[in-house]
């Protein structure tokens, strides 16, 4: 993209790359060894099925919209999540999402006034854990991460919010939930 008025072209998979692979943002090293949540989410994640369908959550598709200047990715809407999903229950873990949004703050980066919102992203976890691990553990790595991950692709001061909610509890969502 040029800097000078040329069209800005995005493309959902360089978009999905600018950010660390997702499960990587999982791993029992994210979520630390720190108490019952910590030993129960490391011994989930040396389940090489959970792994490997984590993995597949990379292949969900972008929908990129020029209008309103918005990257979506929908994850209930690709296939790969329901398969995230079951490996989690089959690792004995418990499954949850995460909404993470982000905007460009300033700068004049390739994608000025572009935001970038990942709706409801598969997560796992030991079945002990609670919202408040998340936020406490996982939160501000996840969204300096995905924040890092889109100012080293396109430029410019970008802020992340992330947030989650237990999938099995739906009257969690509005409490929990402040991203659209």
């Amino acid at each position: 993209a040029s800097l000078r008025g040329g069209p800005v072209v995005l493309s959902s998979h360089a978009v999905l790359s600018a950010v660390p692979t997702i499960p990587s943002l999982f791993m029992a090293g994210s979520i630390g060894e720190d108490g019952t949540c910590g030993t129960e989410t490391g011994q989930i994640w040396e389940d090489a099925d959970l792994k490997t369908a984590m993995e597949g959550l990379n292949s969900c598709d972008a929908d990129v919209d020029q209008g309103s200047k918005t990257v979506s990715v929908d994850f209930p809407s690709c296939d790969a999540a329901a398969a995230a999903n079951t490996a989690c229950s089959s690792a004995g873990g418990m499954t949850y999402t995460i909404d993470v949004a982000c905007s460009e703050t300033s700068g004049i980066g390739a994608v000025a006034d572009w935001s970038v919102d990942y709706s409801k992203m598969p997560g796992c976890a030991g079945t002990s854990c609670t919202i408040s691990d998340f936020d406490t553990m996982l939160k501000q790595q996840m969204e300096t991460s995905f924040q890092v991950g889109i100012q080293s692709y396109k430029g410019g001061t970008w802020s992340c919010a992330a947030t989650a909610s237990l999938s099995s509890d739906p009257s969690d969502d509005e409490a929990i939930l402040s991203i659209e």
